[in-house]
């Protein structure tokens, strides 16, 4: 984090002047602190002499433990405030990246195992009929994986110029749903269980899990985003 703030400093001279007067102001105060505690000690050297000094040391100490204190909180309050403007958390961070591992399981007798080349799918994060962000691939792959299972699977990126790219993360709270479609997939496939591992800036991991349903027109979703949204915060 130090570097952080040090590149933040040379990079923004405006702030110089702010971040001086914060150093001259904290140097002030532990000069007055040095000052009161040297007069402290005098005063307490010349009470323990005359055997009066043990109620005003201990009360003394607590007057510069309770400055001490207080100094330290504001500045730990100022700097966790500083580092969060200069690094903010994940979630307040824009968009950069976004990839999604999909995986449908759907009741089918197919036997096949296919690489469908021309026959991808897609992964949506909407609100209403708007589209927050899409990830999606041209390409995906099917193979049975139990007595009449078919799994579905594809590996979907969002594209540079998605509307989502340089809106924070926590914006996706907006979302109503997730739908995910498989085009080779059949039109009123019933999903037995479904998987979406979204992967945001390389930071941010989030699974969601797809209840049972029967597809409409290809598309599942998912409803359901309580724990999607209070990983956001």
């Amino acid at each position: 984090m130090e570097g952080e703030l040090l590149k933040r400093l040379l990079a923004d001279p405006a702030r110089w002047p702010f971040y001086l007067l914060l150093a001259c102001g904290v140097i002030f105060i532990v000069k007055v602190i040095n000052v009161i505690a040297e007069k402290f000690a005098k005063h307490l050297s010349e009470k323990m002499r005359e055997k009066k000094g043990l109620l005003s040391f201990f009360k003394a100490a607590a007057q510069i433990f309770a400055i001490a204190l207080v100094i330290y909180i504001a500045n730990a309050i100022y700097w966790s405030q500083v580092a969060n403007q200069i690094i903010p958390s994940p979630s307040k961070k824009p968009i950069n990246t976004c990839s999604a591992t999909v995986e449908m399981v759907i009741t089918s007798e197919d036997k096949g195992q296919w690489h469908f080349a021309d026959r991808g799918g897609y992964l949506i994060f909407g609100s209403n009929d708007h589209e927050l962000l899409v990830a999606s691939s041209e390409d995906s792959w099917g193979r049975p994986v139990a007595i009449n299972e078919y799994l579905y699977r594809g590996v979907f990126q969002m594209d540079a110029m998605d509307s989502a790219v340089g809106k924070p993360v926590e914006m996706l709270k907006e979302a109503d749903y997730v739908q995910v479609t498989f085009h080779k997939m059949p039109p009123e496939a019933v999903l037995v269980r479904g998987t979406a591992i979204c992967l945001i800036n390389s930071e941010l991991r989030f699974e969601l899990t797809f209840p049972k349903q029967k597809a409409k027109e290809k598309k599942l979703f998912l409803r359901d985003l309580d724990s999607f949204r209070k990983g956001l915060k």
